[in-house]
């Protein structure tokens, strides 16, 4: 009898010690995934405000080519990531209305001659856009980070 309770004294210490590591594991993806979804969404905050800047500075300091060298590439990288990490309908729809009125805001001030209540509209629609973004961001990344 003592060595069958050995026996499954050193079974179930096993289990306990594969049970701790695939829990930590686990842990440790979650938190990396977390990270990435952070960053790909504050990523798109920044890059969207820069826009924004972008635009002032061409409007009103009449520098030229801001908006043309705008990193268009790695805005569209970080949405990607954001529809790969995230599955929340909110998230991924204030990203596709951010998206939507910047490219309706970048498109219309390029084409020149933008005429002031026009460019407002769409300018506000993108400010509006990235605020809700960012909440809904706050609001996912905040809830992944609650849970253990």
């Amino acid at each position: 009898m003592n060595t069958w309770g050995t026996l499954l004294a050193t079974a179930t210490g096993a289990a306990i010690a594969l049970l701790g590591q695939y829990l930590s594991k686990r842990s440790e993806e979650r938190a990396k995934t977390v990270e990435l979804l952070m960053e790909a969404c504050a990523h798109v905050a920044a890059s969207s405000g820069d826009l924004l800047n972008r635009v002032w500075e061409e409007r009103v300091l009449n520098l030229e080519g801001r908006v043309v060298d705008w990193d268009l590439a790695s805005h569209r990288l970080a949405t990607a990531r954001i529809q790969i990490l995230s599955q929340d309908a909110g998230l991924l729809a204030a990203l596709r209305e951010v998206n939507d009125a910047g490219q309706a805001l970048g498109a219309y001030w390029r084409r020149g001659n933008a005429q002031e209540g026009e460019y407002r509209s769409r300018r506000d629609r993108y400010r509006a856009a990235l605020q809700v973004f960012v909440e809904h961001s706050s609001r996912v990344v905040g809830k992944h980070l609650e849970r253990p």
